[in-house]
């Protein structure tokens, strides 16, 4: 089998298993999904061949697909290693390997190959990440190396933050710390590798060169043994003279890398691994001394608070893009909620039990006419502000306006037991709290609202839905087309619910049965109940106790 990986415009890297046939594009329906505006819809596809191998053939693209560099005109069959772009994305096609062979990862820069070595580690000095390694009181120094030692990790911490600065591209900051140590180090070639969270493995994101400066580097080969000791002991390691010792006589990645030395630190965070930088020289026997070694691994205790501080900045803006999604559809409660984690959204559709509700303001097209426009929306606003707020008491999810209506949803995306009972409170609620706003405005001389509200529970379609450009949480379904339906029955000050909502809320509330009623859209009459208020609690006032809207015509 074979597989792609490339990485999303937030840099998160994605491998994706190749079957007989991967739709590549920017529409949801494709088996890998673009998101960039050059990208067309059905973009390209990679297909399996007869003979077990690959090819990519472009979908009539507008851009075009390019493997490495070059435009495709017909099917072009893949090799390991090529490079598919795809708008502003880099795709790499990697095949199978047998068990215990060498795996390469196409990083910034170049190819970083990692070897499994069936042989003892080929390691001449270790560097344990020690507390002793701290900056030690004046008081108690007692010679001048200490004094050079502690002064050039300072110099090396001041270089490095100078510059860096505040870098937010990850992959730009680990350039520079890359460009950083082949300043200070006598190495050939380097790469650093991050573990990305929740994950064991180690991914090469940046490699250099001192002979690929413009972009030609050399394949950077690295012993599985070392960073398998990098990792599980959590210390430096320093190999010396490889090539002469005759320990690694089978050590492909030494030998056809012609390594001498080399130098493998741990990006150490609160004693979790974030990575490792590797530097490496294939020139000169002994290129790396341990004093080397001891000054890369406090460089390296600075890139890894970099590489932490640069990942919680991005989780904190990821959670603000989140926060202020969720606080225009749930509760403050809620949100917070979903955003720690506690609770998941499901994208896609699913089903749900629901109850859904609109509240319509009757008669408003003809008295906003008489006003001006800025006081209309200045008005409408301050009355969903009120209902609003009234909704999201109830942790009901805000579903939508729609000119002036208000649909809102109960046991979508988050459910309760007593959905129904929680909307049938706020309906009562917002109609309570409509009445005191009202008596306000008259009092002041300003128009007044007088709204028709439908409730209805049972089965819907909940999900993200929409284009590729804006989708919204929403639901869907017969039970979201009858609640309309009563809504466009209510007249002022009204209440209306269907059966299924009123057989959970029966014991709880006033009501009055009305005539059996044919909706639009309905092969028969439905039972609809007129809602009077909470037992013991009195009903709220209405303007008329008939239907004083006619039903409005429903597309």
């Amino acid at each position: 089998m074979a597989k792609l990986s490339y990485r999303d415009a937030r840099g998160v890297l994605h491998e994706h298993q190749l079957g007989k046939r991967t739709s590549i594009g920017r529409h949801p329906d494709q088996a890998i999904q673009i998101l960039d505006r050059v990208v067309s819809k059905q973009h390209a596809e990679v297909v399996a061949l007869p003979d077990g191998g690959f090819a990519v053939q472009d979908g009539g693209s507008r851009n075009g697909t390019y493997v490495n560099g070059s435009l495709i005109q017909d099917g072009h069959r893949l090799s390991d290693g090529d490079r598919i772009t795809v708008g502003s994305t880099d795709m790499f096609y990697h095949e199978e390997r047998e068990p215990n062979t060498d795996s390469f990862t196409e990083t910034r820069g170049g190819r970083v190959t990692i070897h499994s070595d069936d042989l003892q580690t080929h390691i001449r000095s270790k560097l344990a990440h020690q507390v002793q390694d701290r900056f030690l009181p004046e008081s108690t120094i007692r010679d001048d190396a200490t004094v050079r030692r502690d002064y050039e990790k300072l110099r090396i911490a001041h270089e490095l933050s100078q510059s860096i600065g505040v870098e937010m591209d990850l992959e730009v900051l680990l350039q520079k710390i890359l460009d950083k140590a082949f300043e200070i180090f006598p190495a050939d070639r380097g790469v650093i590798l991050l573990r990305p969270e929740e994950s064991d493995s180690l991914v090469p994101m940046v490699v250099k060169s001192r002979q690929g400066d413009d972009g030609d580097v050399d394949d950077v080969r690295i012993s599985q043994t070392i960073l398998n000791e990098v990792c599980e002991e959590k210390q430096a390691v320093l190999s010396s003279d490889a090539m002469s010792d005759s320990r690694f006589s089978g050590s492909h990645s030494i030998i056809l890398g012609q390594i001498r030395s080399t130098m493998s630190v741990p990006l150490l965070h609160e004693k979790r691994i974030l990575g490792v930088i590797h530097l490496d020289s294939k020139l000169a026997s002994g290129a790396f001394t341990e004093k080397d070694l001891q000054i890369l691994t406090g460089f390296a205790r600075q890139a890894a608070a970099m590489v932490q501080h640069h990942r919680l900045l991005k989780k904190m803006e990821a959670e603000i893009v989140v926060r202020e999604k969720m606080r225009r559809l749930l509760s403050p409660q809620l949100v917070e909620e979903v955003v720690s984690g506690r609770l998941e959204l499901k994208k896609g559709g699913e089903l749900r039990h629901a109850t859904v509700m609109f509240a319509d303001i009757r008669n408003f097209t003809s008295v906003s006419e008489q006003l001006p426009p800025q006081e209309v929306v200045d008005n409408i606003n301050e009355y969903f502000e009120l209902m609003v707020d009234v909704i999201f008491k109830y942790e009901g999810t805000l579903d939508k306006f729609i000119g002036d209506e208000i649909m809102a949803i109960w046991g979508a995306p988050i459910g309760h037991p007593d959905d129904a009972e929680r909307a049938v409170r706020c309906v009562i609620e917002m109609q309570q709290v409509l009445e005191q706003y009202n008596a306000e405005r008259e009092a002041a001389g300003e128009m007044t609202f007088k709204i028709g509200i439908g409730l209805n529970t049972g089965e819907v379609v909940a999900g993200y839905m929409g284009s590729t450009k804006s989708m919204n949480y929403t639901v869907m379904g017969d039970v979201v087309n009858t609640a309309a339906r009563f809504c466009s029955a209510a007249g002022p000050d009204e209440i209306l619910i269907g059966e299924d909502t009123f057989a959970e809320v029966a014991d709880m509330v006033d009501y009055e049965l009305l005539p059996p009623t044919k909706l639009k859209g309905k092969m028969e009459h439905v039972d609809i109940y007129r809602i009077l208020g909470l037992k013991g609690a009195g009903s709220f006032e209405r303007e008329d106790t008939q239907r004083t809207a006619p039903p409005r015509d429903e597309n």
